[in-house]
């Protein structure tokens, strides 16, 4: 009895650690728009622009900074309307969580502080996150603000 008790607890142990091994961690939930939406709510911080969409190569260039991406599901894309502001908000939702980590590299290839957006920033000011098939970057001079958006990201269902 002894015995068995030890294997039936062994298995369970296992079976556990299979299970919580396997589980991904997931992403949030809802549209790329819905996610900066919340990303913006939780933060505490004003959205501080229009929220646009990346659905054309010229856009791809525009907002990553090259069109050497996989296709992406969704994307929404926060940038202010006066060109002088240094932030800006991205959300890309993958195809799949196996094409994250090569978007990942990309936009780390692509950052350029003197072509992405229309002012020059430092790459202190970037973040960019990932959970589940959803990528989060922002480029944000102010600190607070910045350490507000990737924290309220982290956190949101």
């Amino acid at each position: 009895m002894k015995k068995f008790t030890v294997l039936l607890l062994t298995g369970l142990l296992a079976a556990a650690a299979l299970v919580a091994c396997s589980s991904a961690p997931s992403g949030p939930s809802g549209t790329a728009s819905e996610i900066a939406d919340k990303v913006f709510e939780e933060s505490g911080v004003e959205p501080f622009g229009m929220a646009d969409t990346i659905d054309d190569e010229d856009k791809m260039n525009w907002y990553l900074g090259s069109t050497n991406y996989s296709e992406l599901a969704e994307s929404a894309v926060v940038l202010p309307m006066i060109s002088l502001d240094t932030r800006s908000l991205y959300i890309l939702k993958a195809n799949s969580d196996g094409d994250v980590d090569g978007i990942l590299a990309q936009l780390t290839e692509d950052i350029d502080p003197n072509k992405l957006i229309c002012v020059s920033f430092s790459l202190e000011d970037v973040v960019i996150e990932s959970r589940g098939d959803v990528i989060f970057m922002t480029i944000n001079s102010n600190v607070e603000q910045r350490e507000a958006l990737v924290t309220a990201f982290a956190g949101i269902e």
